[in-house]
């Protein structure tokens, strides 16, 4: 990818930005699914350019994340904000915010984190039947996993051998690459770093994703 075109895509990522902001507060003013779903498809394709700008700057050994201490009620308060799509109320989304204010702070790079769950999230609510949750936990193996489950039919066998692409409706697999990229530069100083999880030990047998963060 040149830089000019590096460059362009991160103008476009901005007006989208921007549209999906006016989208929001003309559904603020005049609540409408048709602008519900139109804000929902800004944001995942905004997603998709910082996806496309965080696999291109990885190749070219630029790729910084930004860390810090972020609130994980707060955090959630501000996932729960992003459209996920389906806007017809079949579907239930349950986010798990008493974990979330047990566990207090943790250190990781929030926006990167949020683009991931938000794709996973929109992902879930496509093929639910009706019920999707989101969980925060402390594995044993330490760091903290949040944890996306819904009771629809499940990962195929050929994604979880890793022959089919996931987290992408175009098939590419870009949002999987992204959030297997992000988990990995987690990383603490002893070797340790995050990674992602897919299996279907969901709801009723449901697709279950995980992503660890050291």
């Amino acid at each position: 990818m040149e830089p000019l075109v590096a460059t362009s895509i991160h103008d476009i990522k901005n007006s989208l930005h921007a549209l999906s902001s006016w989208l929001g507060e003309a559904e603020r003013q005049t609540p409408s699914p048709a602008l519900s779903e139109a804000r929902s498809l800004a944001n995942h394709i905004n997603g998709q350019l910082v996806q496309l700008l965080a696999l291109y700057r990885e190749n070219e050994g630029s790729l910084r994340l930004s860390v810090d201490d972020r609130d994980l009620l707060s955090f959630l308060e501000e996932l729960r904000l992003e459209p996920t799509g389906r806007h017809d109320g079949s579907i239930t989304v349950t986010y798990d915010l008493a974990s979330a204010d047990a566990l207090g702070t943790w250190a990781f790079d929030a926006y990167q984190v949020k683009l991931i769950l938000a794709d996973a999230l929109r992902n879930a609510v496509r093929h639910a039947r009706g019920d999707v949750r989101l969980s925060l936990s402390t594995p044993a193996e330490g760091g903290i996993e949040f944890q996306i489950t819904d009771d629809g039919p499940g990962f195929s066998e050929a994604l979880l051998s890793g022959e089919q692409s996931a987290m992408s409706t175009s098939g590419s697999g870009l949002g999987l690459r992204f959030a297997r990229l992000i988990a990995a530069r987690h990383r603490t100083p002893d070797g340790r770093s995050g990674e992602l999880l897919l299996d279907n030990q969901g709801i009723n047998g449901g697709a279950r994703l995980r992503l660890r963060l050291p």
